[in-house]
């Protein structure tokens, strides 16, 4: 990725309208007894829009090097779900920010959620294995997160339950 400083302002304050519009975003937890605390989280980031977006997202993926544009049942998402790039991606927005700190984006509901996602993304690390109290306070921290459930959510609770189960195994 190339440094933010390298955008045009913008470029940077559509794609700030753009994550303060339409933007999700998410921790989302898997079962998976590969990993420790049988089960598997990641961070992800998403703006999901109309058929006639299609090209518009994908310029937004392309100028930053960021994700992939997918289609959806609506239209299509760019999402950005590996944990390096929404490193990028938070070093992009805190970068916008602190160029403007006046901006909008700081009174919106979506920016208490971005604060709590780059917390998540603190816990997250490269090299660092969260312990069992950890795993839970991240998918408690999730709560805070996703704005919406998805069908396949595993409720908190369940987390707990799955992760004491592990750490007593």
């Amino acid at each position: 990725m190339q440094s933010p400083t390298n955008y045009r302002e913008i470029d940077l304050a559509y794609t700030m309208g753009l994550i303060a519009g339409e933007s999700s975003f998410f921790i989302t937890f898997s079962r998976d007894h590969r990993y420790a605390h049988d089960v598997y989280f990641c961070p992800k980031f998403s703006i999901s829009m109309g058929q006639k977006e299609e090209e518009m997202l994908r310029n937004q993926c392309r100028l930053y090097g960021l994700g992939t544009v997918n289609p959806t049942v609506k239209g299509f998402s760019w999402v950005i779900s590996s944990r390096e790039e929404c490193r990028e991606l938070i070093e992009l927005i805190d970068q916008y920010l602190e160029k403007n700190p006046s901006t909008e984006f700081l009174t919106a509901a979506k920016h208490d959620a971005y604060e709590n996602w780059r917390s998540a993304l603190e816990m997250l690390r490269p090299g660092r294995q969260l312990n069992a109290d950890e795993v839970v306070k991240l998918a408690e921290l999730r709560e805070e997160i996703n704005y919406l459930e998805a069908e396949n959510t595993i409720p908190t609770e369940e987390i707990k339950e799955i992760v004491r189960a592990a750490e007593s195994a």
